[in-house]
């Protein structure tokens, strides 16, 4: 049998057997198992493009380790099969080669910008139980320095519909006020979009939820000793805080971030989908963890959602019967008392599921580790589609070969 019908028969085989050793593509972040009060749906053209929108969805979840592994995976991969391709008498060197790999590389910089910056198909949460909330408490519009050119109000709270989140939290950085644009103080309009702040501190950035009006970082931000003063200050009135430790991990940790509950921090995130937050390490997300179940404070997720990458991978799932008969006022205080009176059982951290190396080791192999996980979670219409494109990319270029050459 010849080589270009034996590569898709490797590549259906993994597809089938991937689906007897199936897992739910969620997971609870603390408990790593599947969440029993939550489901993903998938629209139809998420699941018609499945080779690209399931690779997409991992990419805008994953770290910069994650991006970097899958560009040098996917020079490598096409390097393999362009030396294999050259063993056969159709296939000579020169110029043509260089052409295959000039659309190569467009085609891949074509990919990771459609996953990037344009609107696609993406996965969204379900909650299973009405009394549940699908939360977002990390986002970003167009005033926030580093948001996206007219990614205001209306596209931040669209993307969130999108997603399945009900109510997010709009926390730009160091300004307030984007989710007056859209919030309206009734109960119809969803999702829902609330008031919060990032403040820009000294080595760490922490949000600041259910305020009415803006808090100045400076002269906060000069030094660790005045962040201190700044967040027991805002303790004190009441204000709702969470350190992004995700994405300060390099910066600070031991210690200071001890430090941080004494001052009267409420919670703490511990997954954020941002590139450089995903960068930490798994052990620091188990110490993260361990603090907040010591002193019984709340864990979070966040997109921190600035415009770009299109699939939401984590959301907070918070038990609050009622909520939606709620206004926005009253929703965003009842959210913060739950959160303040209900401990690490106050919200539910469900993620799509990942592998996570431990090692260096590890983090050279994640890509195709993680690449058996997505085939591995991959639903059963998902799986018919990956077999289409196989066959149907294998059939046209068996077509492409035996046409008749003038």
């Amino acid at each position: 049998m010849r080589l270009r019908w034996r590569l898709p028969l490797v590549l259906s085989a993994c597809v089938v057997v991937a689906q007897f050793f199936s897992l739910d593509p969620l997971v609870d972040v603390v408990t790593w198992t599947a969440p029993a009060s939550a489901r993903v749906a998938y629209p139809f053209f998420h699941v018609l493009f499945a080779p690209l929108t399931l690779l997409a969805d991992w990419l805008n979840g994953g770290s910069r380790r994650d991006l970097i592994g899958f560009a040098v995976w996917a020079v490598a991969a096409y390097a393999l099969l362009r030396l294999a391709a050259r063993g056969t008498p159709a296939v000579r060197r020169g110029p043509r080669e260089a052409l295959y790999a000039a659309a190569f590389l467009i085609a891949l910089a074509a990919f990771v910008g459609w996953g990037y910056w344009l609107q696609r198909p993406i996965p969204r949460l379900v909650a299973t139980d009405p009394a549940d909330l699908v939360l977002d408490i990390h986002s970003h519009t167009a005033m926030s320095h580093d948001g996206r050119k007219g990614f205001g109000a209306d596209q931040n709270a669209w993307w969130h519909a999108r997603a399945g989140f009900d109510a997010a939290f709009v926390t730009d950085h160091n300004v307030f006020g984007a989710a007056k644009a859209w919030r309206l103080d009734a109960p119809a309009r969803r999702p829902r979009l609330l008031d919060g702040e990032e403040i820009s501190l000294s080595g760490i950035h922490v949000l600041a939820l259910g305020h009415a009006g803006a808090i100045a970082n400076q002269p906060y931000d000069a030094s660790w000793d005045s962040t201190g003063a700044l967040i027991r200050r805002l303790h004190a009135d009441s204000i709702f805080l969470v350190p992004t430790l995700p994405e300060d991990w390099r910066r600070h940790s031991g210690a200071e971030f001890g430090q941080l509950s004494e001052w009267g921090v409420d919670g703490f995130e511990i997954w954020t989908s941002a590139p450089q937050a995903m960068d930490l390490p798994p052990g620091g997300r188990r110490t993260v963890i361990s603090w907040s179940r010591l002193e019984n404070r709340p864990m979070f997720g966040s997109t921190d959602m600035h415009g770009f990458g299109n699939a939401a991978t984590v959301w907070n799932v918070v038990r609050l019967p009622g909520w939606r008969a709620l206004g926005d006022s009253a929703l965003t205080q009842a959210i913060l008392a739950r959160f303040r009176t209900g401990g690490v059982a106050a919200n539910q951290v469900v993620a799509l599921r990942r592998w996570l190396p431990e090692t260096r080791l590890g983090s050279a192999f994640s890509v195709p580790i993680n690449l058996v996980l997505l085939l591995r979670t991959a639903s059963r219409p998902h799986a018919l589609a990956l077999l289409g494109w196989i066959w149907g990319l294998a059939a046209a270029a068996s077509c492409r070969r035996a046409a008749p050459r003038e």
